[in-house]
C-alpha cells in the first residue's frame, strides 16, 4: 500500500466518506500491527496547494508565513525568516510554490488513535476506556485548547458526537468490542509532551487521537488555520481501519 492523495480519495469513494477536494482532508490510519503503548498510527493531511490570496500581495511578511505553513523552505531546505524582505531565499520558495500551485500533496505523521497502557488497564469511565470507532466524523473538531489549557492548542471535538469502543477488559492492547457509545466525550486531537518526541504513550491518550511530536501538531494546526474562515473553525475527521479499508 502506498498513500498518494488519490488513493485516499478513492478509498472515501468507496466507503461513501465525503472528500473535500478544495479543503483539507484530515485523516488517521490506525496500524493493523498490534503494538501496545506506541505510536504505531498515522494521521494524514491531504489537500491540494491553494491560490494564495490576494490580500498578501503587498505583504511579504504574510507570504513568507504562507510559504512556511505549506512547507516551502530557503535555497539550503530552511524554514523561510518572516522578516518581510524579498531576498533571494523568499524567491526561491516562490518560485517552487508557484509551480505547484493545485497540485496534490499529502503529509503523514506518527500519532496514537489507542489509549495508552495507563488508562486501558485504569479505566476513567466505568464502562471502560475509550477507543475511537472507525469512521468519518464531519465538522467534528474545532482549533481550540485541549482541556482548556491556552498552551496546549489542539483539535477539539466540540462540533459534533463520536462514537467510541468502551475497551473494559483492563488488558494492555485496544480493541474493538461489542459495546459502543456515542457522544461527546472530549476525545480531541492533541499532542504528547509539550516538546520534541514522545516514544511511549502511557497517560498521553485515554482515547483521544495523540501525536508523537509537539512540532507535527503545529505544523497541522498551522494548515488548518489556513482554512479556519472557510470552514468556520469547523473540520471533519475520518479514521480509517488499515486491515479492513486499505488494501
Amino acid at each position: 500500500m502506498i498513500l498518494t492523495y488519490d488513493y485516499l480519495e478513492t478509498v472515501f469513494a468507496a466507503k461513501g466518506y465525503k472528500w473535500y477536494p478544495d479543503n483539507i482532508n484530515l485523516i488517521g490510519i490506525r496500524s493493523s500491527i498490534q503494538a501496545p503503548n506506541t505510536f504505531n498510527d498515522l494521521f494524514v493531511v491531504a489537500f491540494k496547494v491553494p491560490i494564495m490570496p490576494a490580500s498578501f500581495t503587498n505583504r511579504i511578511d504574510v507570504q513568507q508565513h504562507f510559504l512556511n505553513v505549506f512547507g516551502y523552505r530557503d535555497i539550503n531546505g530552511n524554514t523561510l525568516k518572516e522578516d518581510g524582505k524579498l531576498g533571494t531565499n523568499t524567491m526561491f520558495a516562490l518560485s517552487k510554490y508557484k509551480q505547484e500551485i493545485n497540485i496534490k500533496k499529502i503529509m503523514v505523521f506518527p500519532i496514537t488513535t489507542d489509549p495508552g497502557t495507563y488508562w486501558l488497564n485504569h479505566p476513567l469511565n466505568t464502562l471502560g476506556t475509550a477507543v475511537l470507532v472507525p469512521g468519518q466524523y464531519l465538522n467534528v473538531y474545532q482549533i481550540g485548547y485541549h482541556k482548556q489549557d491556552t498552551s496546549h492548542r489542539a483539535l477539539v471535538q466540540t462540533g459534533a458526537k463520536v462514537t467510541v469502543y468502551r475497551d473494559n477488559d483492563k488488558e494492555s492492547y485496544a480493541e474493538p468490542v461489542n459495546l459502543k457509545e456515542t457522544g461527546f466525550f472530549g476525545i480531541n486531537t492533541h499532542r504528547a509532551k509539550s516538546t520534541g518526541e514522545t516514544i511511549t504513550i502511557d497517560k498521553f491518550s485515554a482515547g483521544c487521537q495523540v501525536f508523537a511530536r509537539a512540532s507535527d501538531l503545529a505544523e497541522v494546526l498551522e494548515l488548518c488555520g489556513f482554512w479556519k474562515v472557510v470552514n468556520n473553525n469547523l473540520y471533519t475527521y475520518t479514521l480509517l481501519d488499515e486491515k479492513n479499508d486499505l488494501k
